[in-house]
């Protein structure tokens, strides 16, 4: 049943109907009669309104500021609040028009608002959308094409095609860069690691012919001169003065070249680490190089043994030697500092001189002595920092984890 709601502002005397009986009645000629508490009212059915309503779009306001009608509203970033005020246009019963409205873009179906005349929108996302809103004529005939207003949201800086485009070229610049930054340092360690091994190789064939140097010239000579008064002593076995003179000279002789393996073996391989521990070692070891240098040497060494594996205690052991070579070759120095302090994770190595310094990239690029100390702490998995500055002597610290 299609029914309709008629009120004193359509022409009835009064809201409230009469119950007495007939509470209705229809006339021949098709009329619709009905008490009310103020009269009879009738109804003619076939005069009902059949002429659509008109659509119009009254008002349009931005966070509360109008905008000229008949014109495209758009909305710029930081503007949030869109109310449309509409009407529908009809001497019908004005009052029962009903209304429903769509944003295309936005709203999958339409809205009804009954009689209400007003459509809000806030933060609408960017893009174009279409405001459409149509109204029957209160009895239920609508007005299909209704009116239309064109509402365009315009995005934020950092939401446009252009900044977006820009974002994508920089993050693929700065992963380019970085890819490329990566490259020139996974070549720069490789070129780092083939100088060493080069280095390592020039090294190892200038030791090997340093102890080849020393057992000719050294050792040779001495077994050479023992075999040579052996042999001199058997000529004249009858001569005993001359024999004994012989067998002291083959002594002596003897100690030397003892002396001159133990040396060797010695730089090969400190065998005082074996049998006298790390301590001892490094105490002996630095002594010796002080007497030899004439160098006043200011030691403050902790117990270290046991803090380091047998791999890690040379590889110290060498730091320190191929420091205080260092001084000595190069420093001129005349007061040398060395101290080794053991914590309960780490070991410490200070070694300071009042030498006469260097700079130090030229001292990187030109031997294999710094680079070789590198290479050992970072075996040691330690630290290795050294400040140097011409005049201003050197100092090497070296922080060693034991954990």
């Amino acid at each position: 049943v299609t029914s309709f709601a008629y009120g004193v502002a359509d022409g009835m005397l009064s809201r409230e109907c009469n119950s007495a009986s007939p509470a209705g009645w229809k006339t021949r000629d098709g009329r619709l009669w009905f008490p009310t508490v103020k009269g009879v009212v009738a109804i003619d059915p076939r005069q009902r309104n059949i002429a659509p309503s008109r659509v119009a779009i009254e008002r349009v306001t931005l966070d509360r500021a109008p905008l000229p009608l008949g014109q495209p509203v758009q909305i710029k970033p930081g503007q949030e609040n869109l109310e449309i005020e509409y009407t529908g246009i009809n001497w019908s019963r004005p009052q029962q028009i009903r209304f429903k409205y769509q944003l295309a873009g936005f709203n999958q179906d339409w809205v009804e608002t009954d009689t209400r005349r007003t459509a809000y929108f806030s933060h609408l996302p960017p893009g174009a959308y279409t405001f459409k809103v149509i109204a029957d004529n209160s009895e239920g005939l609508w007005n299909a094409d209704g009116a239309a207003l064109r509402i365009v949201v315009l995005p934020p800086f950092y939401r446009t095609w252009w900044f977006l485009a820009l974002s994508v070229l920089s993050g693929a610049s700065l992963i380019f860069a970085a890819f490329k930054y990566r490259i020139n340092q996974l070549e720069q360690r490789q070129a780092a690691q083939q100088a060493f091994a080069r280095q390592l190789i020039e090294s190892q064939e200038a030791e090997r012919k340093r102890i080849a140097g020393e057992l000719h010239d050294g050792l040779g000579q001495n077994l050479l001169v023992i075999k040579n008064r052996a042999l001199f002593g058997l000529l004249q076995p009858d001569d005993a003065p001359r024999a004994a003179a012989q067998l002291t000279d083959i002594s002596t002789t003897a100690s030397q070249a003892l002396d001159e393996v133990r040396q060797i073996a010695a730089n090969l391989h400190p065998y005082q680490l074996d049998r006298l521990g790390l301590t001892k070692a490094l105490t002996t070891m630095i002594r010796n190089v002080g007497a030899a240098a004439q160098l006043d040497i200011a030691l403050s060494l902790d117990n270290l043994d046991g803090a380091l594996d047998a791999a890690g205690q040379i590889n110290l052991y060498r730091i320190v030697q191929e420091g205080l070579n260092n001084i000595v070759k190069h420093a001129a120095a005349t007061e040398v500092s060395v101290q080794l302090q053991r914590a309960p994770q780490s070991l410490q190595l200070t070694l300071r001189d009042n030498g006469r310094g260097f700079v130090l990239a030229e001292a990187k690029a030109g031997g294999l002595g710094l680079t070789g100390l590198s290479e050992r702490a970072l075996l040691l998995h330690g630290a290795l920092h050294i400040e140097s500055a011409p005049g201003a002597g050197t100092l090497l610290t070296l922080t060693i984890p034991t954990s």
